[in-house]
């Protein structure tokens, strides 16, 4: 089974977490003398080659080979929004925007269209980003051939000094720059700005947020962009990142070449200087909206002391660190056990900009009992505070910490140049240069770390804890929630005043445990065995039924990722019902084993490399236990997913808890327009089918523990079981493990039930006129979605052509509707083929508009299908939208998880080795004819269905309430 569903991401993404990302003025002075390592006791990782021009510009580069023949290239600009002035409010990312507007050498309009031709996909590889003290600017490269590193450092140089910014770019800009305000304004990206706002009060750093404002959006002109870009863009605000597969003195004469010679015409401006934050005890605050979830939070402010990075700042840092988790694994076990009136809690430190050093407990909670959380928080940091840690606690952070460390050294060779979802060195390497953190090796880490354990004491941690929670008697209190309270600030303190009366007492000792599963019986026999050669795996069935897939590889050392599939999954539901799949998968995943709970599980595991994930997941015909670990601890990994078959728990606090998520989660899901795209359309372009999107909250909380064992117990007990092992070890030793535990139980099923009414799906009728549905959130946002029939994934072919059809739409969205029209930031495109449901797929547009344009971008939408349909498509779209496929073949088979999804279902299915059989000669023959031909077959008007979210028809918006409430002292 394999589901195709990709949506595009965007070209300047402004996420809620560059709100905290960045440095401070200070910071940024001291990275112009030079780099962290040179006035630390702290030595760099010897793999990188730190440099300085001439000019002032700085760079690293490190040469690594995972994947191999490929790079990342990154030029950051010590600049942000903090150095605009109120005239520029965020012309710091309008600049960012106009990047791809033009330059000296390169016209407005073609320096995508250029990296698309050398392969880089438009907003995977090609995208940058802006916070308050830097600017990003990212390239990755699928290869390192001459022509391509020529191509990326000549456009790096066009960006740094060579922009046009043209009055009628840059007018045409704005239009998409006020979009993408309006598509991040919800309500909870503004209380998220309301509690930065109260944490960093007195600082003025909620006035400078990267997005900048309305007025300066649509008034800033082209002199100021001129002023900024020619004060800050220089040489010396310059830091160069390259890593990937090229000798370092190849990639070091590429910066010498094409920056060597570059010097700025304008004076230097000095940086701004932001105030540090208000740090007085005892503040109050309150921020309300109808549409928000629930969090209390409590904690201390300190003025913050920039501190050079050496050995003693880690010292301090690894002290907090130890008493943070060790506070944090406190508060899960109350969760895990039912005894916490908060839904989820923990302890961290917050310095954004430098601005405060404040350290926060904050508790998600229901709306009705806020009070019992902050209580609850608020013991456990006065518990700890008054009496400290226990050995046993310091000691299973420890084992946990060491062995992340550990696996940092097995894997630092087969660390990625560059990724979105796992750790890669070209985003480190930037991180620690903005933060002023040397770029440490993974064994000079483990070896501080071990130096640290020895010298450092039980006490140490503690008195740590004490000093970064000094104020702790009158701290500061902040509430978002969606419930109105009359009086905020003299209920809020009587909360506090009344969850102080509650006294701590030190917490009992845990007795230790063992975990209980390790022999499943007489190790099973292998059945047959057989080689694949095109895929170089190994399939493996054995005795009693159960079958391995498996392959070898070194892509990442000492790493082994494990599947397994266990019966018929969603397609097995007793009933077409969504609120039993979710409450199935949370009470499986929660639940830990017999006799185990979770919490109980990570205490077991710690030190060891050794995990589990269930998912029960729409659109797929199996239960999936997913794990990783390594070659030490394969048999412990094996052992825990053996009993999450043999010996499921379904612990009623696991519903409860859920229960609890669910009812404080439900008043807020229309407070967006997508969140509520999330309930309603995936049943609209269903006909209806009531396993997609989710009814009301009784819904929810109708299913019982029963209902889940009544469905998953045979599944478990007797269903087929597939399991894939990709990764470092040997094949002798994985069939060993598996024969041991999967392959000890009784017979399993040989073979999976056909559930044919399950299969049908059903594309629906289009209406006379969109289906419309409404948001509870800003009044100014609407989402509009456009769907296609198109052809389903029994034909590999069409499947990786629909692929290069849905990459040219998206193209020509943004091209009609960003570009032509300004109506939208990024408008998406997606497309939906599943083995399990024949004659069923469809392709989508997705565009956030203004509300009063759904109707014109709607139509827009359907004009660029027609157009595709009408043979517009020529050779240089074409080639531009295949090429970073067919380049990506190459790096996607060095990694581990693409050869999960071929060989997942290779006893049963075989759909993911067929496809991998298929791939390359499908892309590398495929014509823009073939391509031609499948648009005007799915891009078909009369076929379309539309759906509008749009905001609440209801006189009774909410509104936000944001209170700051001095304390009186």
């Amino acid at each position: 089974m394999r589901q195709i569903f990709r949506l595009r991401f965007s070209l300047a993404l402004v996420v809620i977490g560059m709100l905290f990302a960045g440095l401070s003025d200070v910071a940024v002075a001291q990275q112009q003398r030079g780099f962290a390592h040179e006035g630390s006791d702290l030595k760099p990782d010897p793999r990188v080659v730190y440099g300085t021009l001439d000019n002032g510009l700085r760079y690293a580069v490190m040469k690594n080979s995972t994947p191999s023949g490929v790079a990342a290239l990154r030029m950051r600009i010590a600049t942000g929004s903090l150095n605009e002035t109120e005239k520029q409010l965020g012309i710091a990312h309008f600049l960012e925007h106009m990047a791809f507007n033009g330059s000296k050498n390169v016209a407005e309009g073609e320096m995508v269209k250029r990296l698309e031709r050398y392969g880089l996909a438009f907003g995977a590889d090609t995208n940058a980003s802006t916070g308050f003290s830097q600017t990003t600017y990212k390239l990755n490269l699928p290869t390192v051939g001459e022509d391509i590193l020529n191509e990326a450092f000549f456009l790096m140089r066009e960006t740094a000094q060579n922009l046009t910014l043209d009055r009628k770019a840059i007018a045409r800009e704005r239009g998409v720059i006020a979009a993408e305000k309006r598509s991040r304004d919800s309500v909870n990206f503004r209380a998220l700005v309301a509690n930065m706002g109260f944490l960093t009060e007195g600082s003025g750093l909620v006035d400078r947020l990267p997005i900048g404002t309305d007025e300066t959006i649509a008034s800033m002109p082209r002199s100021e962009f001129v002023k900024y870009y020619r004060a800050f863009y220089r040489p010396e605000n310059t830091f160069i990142v390259f890593v990937g597969d090229l000798d370092e003195d190849v990639a070091i004469k590429k910066i010498e070449t094409y920056f060597g010679n570059w010097r700025s015409s304008a004076a230097p401006v000095p940086a701004a200087v932001i105030p540090p934050a208000n740090v007085a005890p005892g503040q109050i605050g309150y921020h309300h909206n109808d549409e928000i979830l629930t969090f209390v939070s409590l904690g201390v402010k300190h003025p913050y002391i920039n501190r050079p990075d050496n050995m003693a700042r880690r010292k301090e840092g690894f002290l907090r660190g130890l008493g943070a988790q060790i506070v944090n694994r406190r508060l899960d076990r109350k969760i895990d056990a039912g005894d916490a009136a908060y839904l989820n809690a923990s302890i961290s430190r917050y310095a954004p900009e430098d601005t405060v050093d404040a350290w926060i407990i904050r508790m998600r909670s229901n709306p009705d009992n806020w009070r019992e959380a902050l209580a609850g928080g608020d013991q456990e940091v006065r518990r700890a505070f008054t009496y400290g840690f226990s050995q046993d606690e310091m000691d299973e952070v420890l084992a946990r910490w060491r062995k992340g460390l550990q696996v940092a050294v097995n894997r630092k060779d087969t660390r990625k140049t560059y990724g979105t979802v796992e750790y890669n060195y070209a985003t480190e390497l930037v991180d620690r240069f903005a933060k002023e953190r040397v770029f440490t090796s993974p064994e000079a880490d483990l070896e501080r770390f071990e130096k640290f354990v020895a010298e450092v004491t039980l006490e140490d941690v503690e008195r740590v804890f004490r000093e970064r929670w000094t104020g702790i008697e009158n701290p500061f209190v902040y509430l978002a929630t969606n419930k109105k309270l009359s009086n905020p600030e003299a209920e809020i303190r009587a909360a506090l005043d009344a969850a102080r009366e509650i006294a701590v007492s030190p917490l009992e000792k845990e007795p230790a445990q063992k975990f209980a599963y390790t022999d499943f019986g007489k190790p099973g026999l292998v059945a047959r065995e057989t080689y694949l050669p095109d895929a170089n795996a190994y399939t493996v069935t054995f005795a009693n039924n159960v079958r391995l897939n498996f392959k070898q590889t070194d892509f990442d050392a000492d790493t082994i990722g494990i599947r397994v599939r266990v019966g018929s999954g969603f397609l097995s539901m007793p009933q077409k019902n969504e609120s039993l799949r979710r409450l199935a998968e949370n009470l499986l995943n929660g639940s830990g084993v017999q006799g185990h709970s979770s919490d109980e599980l990570r205490t077991l595991f710690a030190g060891k490399r050794v995990g589990t994930r269930v998912r029960l997941r729409p659109d797929n015909d199996a239960l999936e236990i997913i794990g990783g670990t390594n070659r030490e601890n394969l048999a412990d990994q094996l052992n825990l997913m053996t009993a999450h078959v043999t010996a499921p728990a379904y612990r009623a606090q696991t519903v409860t808890r859920y229960h609890d998520k669910m009812k404080a989660w439900y008043p807020t899901h229309d407070a967006t327009p997508m969140t509520v795209a999330e309930k309603e359309l995936p049943r609209m372009i269903r006909s209806g089918d009531a396993r997609y999107g989710y009814d009301d909250l009784d819904s929810f909380l109708a299913p019982e523990i029963q209902d889940v064992r009544d469905w998953m117990g045979p599944q478990l007990k007797d269903g087929l079981i597939e399991i894939t092992i990709v990764g470092d070890v040997e094949r002798a030793a994985a069939i060993a493990e598996v024969a041991r535990t999967f392959g000890a139980l009784p017979k399993r099923a040989d073979s999976k039930d056909a559930f044919s009414d399950m299969r049908q799906l059903d594309f629906p009728t289009p209406p006379e006129a969109p289906f419309t549905y409404y948001h509870q959130g800003n009044t100014d946002q609407a989402v509009v979605r456009v769907y296609w029939p198109a052809p389903d994934a029994s034909d590999a072919v069409n499947v990786f052509r629909m692929q290069v059809l849905r990459s040219i739409f998206r193209n020509r969205l943004s091209n009609v509707l960003r570009e032509e029209m300004g109506a939208t930031y990024s408008p998406g495109a997606g497309l939906f083929a599943n083995d399990l449901f024949e004659d069923y797929g469809y392709i989508f547009a997705s565009v956030t508009a203004a509300p009063e344009k759904v109707e014109e971008v709607h139509q827009a939408v359907l004009k660029v299908g027609e157009n595709l349909a009408e043979g517009t498509i020529d050779q240089d779209i074409f080639g531009r939208a295949i090429k970073p496929i067919i380049d990506d073949i190459d790096s996607t088979q060095e990694n581990n998880s693409y050869w999960m999804s071929v060989l997942g279902d290779a006893q049963t299915e075989g759909h993911g080795i067929a496809r991998h059989r298929l791939r390359e000669e499908v892309l590398t023959t495929m014509t823009v004819e073939d391509v031609n031909a499948l648009a005007a077959e799915v891009f078909i008007s009369d076929k379309a269905v539309a759906g509008y979210i749009l905001p609440t028809s209801d006189d009774d918006i909410p509104t936000d309430i944001v209170e700051v409430i001095d304390s009186d002292l």
